[in-house]
């Protein structure tokens, strides 16, 4: 029985090296190429990936350059016009009529500091700001536009415009249109931020996901999350196709215990429109190799919602945990003796898929059983070209984590990017003597009574303890702590440790962080708590004060509802 070409690509994933070979000789009909996030700066060389993206998108012959927002870092003129300057050398020898056509999403970055007026008033001045990027830039399109390339259509909508924000009657009006002009076509949307609960995209926004619920025929392409694009999570199906571009910046964030941490990004996308499909398919400007070249995101056309093929629930079960070689070990090793440091080395997982990151949890014996005591994840190496992937990897644990002879347990397990564990390793050993500075300023036994929990950055009215733990929910809240416990001049260094046990029922997770009230400032990178019930764990801070009339809360902000128990608060000068 001969096969047709459409009952073939709703097997394509399955068959994507034979496909890709059946349709090489195949034109496609429309070529798009979108970057996001090149966050520039004020010179023509802080514009160089965006010049590796545009110079590969050159000699691939592209219809149409999308940069889907955050194009400057803050709102920089000189940044525009050197961005302008480097587009027009790239095509300097490519006449003007066979250039491709330009597009740029207008996002938040790029009203940052307009004016040198402070961050509160980048919503304000969007249209002005969003006007003078228009003018210095050269782009074709304004905040809000339409149109079509070879026939297919297209909307753009800026991240936000003017205190009134999104004008979500009007895109909803603009797909509309889109969709009874163009009958049967997808109707590709750009965008800086993902629609609601659709890519690895945060929280993503809700107003875009409702209206986009209602046109299956949509194509959106965004930024904002700064993610890898070899991150699987980095397109979606469900009432309609949403694509997250990555970045030409960098990406990362944080994981439980860890401050978050920053990996250089060097992705772009080409996107292919053919009649009875789209592939998406991923390259490092660098080297212009592609990611999963055998296997490029295939969605079938006509978009059908009941058997698309990046559906979560289809793709979760399907996609491999990532394990250790056989006969892998963790290595526990103190870095002298006393020691300062311990390090935890095993070998990079390598079976099934690369990991997106590791759970390092430190347990530890208490009456015969064990519990987690404290958990520092990593990032793991999936994000990398496989000549740069290390083979070993180490996390460090410092001394104020352990006792002198206690036993404690060392688990680390690799995961995918949906959150599926292969088998962990373990490893048990007796602590020796850690090395012990500092002066003790103050200590509670009792936090949840000797520190007032109060909601809010400033004022408000202290939290009532419910069963033992205090209720938060997504805003700010803060931990006071007693007058005169940071006394110090300049450079003195502090070390703060805290014993805490959060409840989340569901993400995202808290962070955590020591801040001066006025001005706000951070004596740390944030800390993520992890979600669901963390049991009592340990917080580590240690710091050194950049100025002597800084004072410190505790303020814990950003993620989902739930309850937190202060168990133990230490407060050292070292």
């Amino acid at each position: 029985m001969k096969a047709t070409r459409r009952g073939f690509i709703g097997g394509a994933a399955a068959f994507a090296p034979f496909a890709t070979r059946l349709w090489a000789a195949e034109a496609p009909l429309l070529k798009i190429g979108v970057m996001t996030d090149t966050h520039v700066g004020k010179t023509k060389e802080s514009c160089s990936r965006a010049r590796l993206a545009y110079e590969m998108f050159r000699d691939m012959g592209v219809d149409l350059i999308a940069n889907v927002g955050d194009v400057a870092d803050h709102h920089y003129p000189t940044g525009y016009t050197a961005y302008r300057e480097m587009v027009n050398e790239t095509f300097a020898q490519v006449p003007a009529e066979r250039r491709p056509k330009e597009l740029f999403v207008y996002a938040w970055h790029d009203a940052y500091a307009y004016k040198g007026h402070p961050r509160e008033a980048s919503t304000k001045d969007s249209p002005e700001a969003f006007a003078d990027m228009q003018k210095l830039i050269g782009s074709p399109n304004g905040p809000y536009a339409e149109g079509e390339v070879k026939g297919f259509p297209y909307v753009v909508i800026p991240q936000f415009y003017g205190t009134e924000g999104v004008d979500w009657k009007r895109f909803d009006k603009m797909l509309a249109d889109a969709v009874a002009s163009h009958p049967g076509k997808p109707v590709f949307v750009f965008a800086h931020v993902a629609p609601h609960g659709t890519t690895r995209s945060g929280r993503g926004v809700v107003e875009k996901r409702n209206v986009l619920n209602k046109y299956p025929q949509a194509i959106n392409l965004s930024g904002h999350s700064h993610g890898s694009l070899r991150d699987e999570r980095a397109i979606w199906q469900g009432e309609f196709t949403s694509v997250s571009i990555g970045c030409l910046q960098n990406w990362g964030g944080g994981l439980p215990g860890t401050a978050p941490k920053r990996m250089e990004n060097y992705g772009a996308v080409l996107v292919e429109v053919f009649a009875d499909r789209i592939l998406f398919r991923r390259f490092d400007v660098r080297d212009r190799k592609e990611y999963s070249a055998n296997a490029p995101w295939t969605v079938p056309w006509p978009f059908d919602p009941a058997t698309a093929p990046y559906r979560p629930s289809v793709r979760k079960p399907k996609m491999p945990a990532p394990n250790f070689a056989k006969g892998a070990e963790i290595e526990v090793k103190p870095d002298a003796d006393p020691f300062s440091m311990m390090s935890a080395t095993f070998p990079a997982a390598s079976v099934g898929t690369r990991a997106f990151a590791y759970r390092v949890e430190l347990q530890r014996r208490v009456e015969g059983k064990w519990s987690t005591f404290a958990r520092k994840d990593l990032f793991g190496d999936f994000w990398m070209r496989e000549s740069d992937r290390p083979a070993k990897v180490t996390q460090c644990i410092g001394a104020p984590y352990f006792d002198e002879g206690a036993e404690y347990r060392m688990v680390v397990a690799a995961r995918n990017s949906w959150g599926v564990e292969g088998v962990p390793l373990e490893k048990t050993f007796t602590a020796p003597k850690p090395e012990r500075k500092g002066e003790l300023v103050w200590e509670s036994a009792d936090p949840m009574k000797d520190c007032p929990f109060v909601p809010g950055l400033v004022g408000g009215k202290a939290k009532k303890a419910v069963d033992g733990f205090f209720e938060h929910g997504t805003g700010n809240a803060r931990l006071v702590f007693p007058k005169d416990v940071w006394k110090g001049e300049k450079g003195t260094r502090f070390r703060f440790t805290l014993d805490m046990r959060t409840v989340q029922e569901k993400g995202p997770c808290w962070t955590i962080v020591l801040r001066n009230r006025k001005p706000l400032d951070n004596a740390v990178p944030r800390i993520a708590t992890p979600v669901g019930d963390s049991g009592v764990q340990r917080y580590v801070m240690e710091f050194r004060k950049p100025n002597a009339s800084y004072t410190y809360y505790l303020l814990i902000r950003e993620g989902a509802g739930g309850k937190v128990r202060f168990e133990h608060v230490k407060i050292e000068r070292i």
